[in-house]
């Protein structure tokens, strides 16, 4: 995924950075520590959970890239992430899973929890799933927020480099 900025908001990035390399490389490591938070977070509030531990793996990290600048980060680690996020083709799931969510969503137990997780099975056999698109959502609902934070940056850099002179 990608955020497409005005080409005004870089040319003024790098006319600042000609002036003031340390007060763009602070400014922009600032924005993109706080752009990857409230990345992190809203992906989070996005993501389905059942105990949680999907959700509690996304993380947000901020990486220094030695020449090019900085850039943030936010993923998981969990291999089943992918097929949260996009979704299924149909395939026969494992039950046992099925009944502990049973258990946990529905308040079922025992026999009942055995009965809907096969049923549950059998329709993700038909027709797969369907995907949460936690990603995509959140990074497609802060694309302005993102390109706003940027101009803020800006407006720092400004007054850093204006206040320095």
């Amino acid at each position: 995924m990608r955020i497409d900025f005005d080409l005004s908001q870089l040319q003024r990035l790098a006319a600042a950075f000609e002036r003031a390399p340390q007060i763009v490389d602070e400014e922009v490591e600032r924005f993109v520590a706080a752009a990857t938070a409230h990345l992190q977070a809203e992906v989070q509030d996005r993501t389905p959970t059942t105990h949680g531990t999907l959700r509690g793996s996304i993380i947000g990290d901020v990486r220094r890239l030695p020449g090019i600048g900085v850039e943030g980060v936010v993923g998981t680690s969990l291999s089943y992430a992918p097929a949260v996020e996009d979704g299924t083709r149909p395939h026969m799931p494992p039950v046992a899973p099925l009944a502990a969510w049973a258990r946990q969503k529905l308040g079922v137990t025992g026999r009942e929890a055995d009965r809907a997780a096969w049923a549950i099975a059998r329709k993700i056999a038909r027709v797969g799933t369907e995907g949460a698109h936690m990603f995509r959502d959140a990074f497609e609902a802060n694309q302005v927020q993102i390109r706003d934070g940027l101009d803020e940056c800006l407006a720092r850099i400004d007054a850093r480099i204006v206040g320095a002179v």
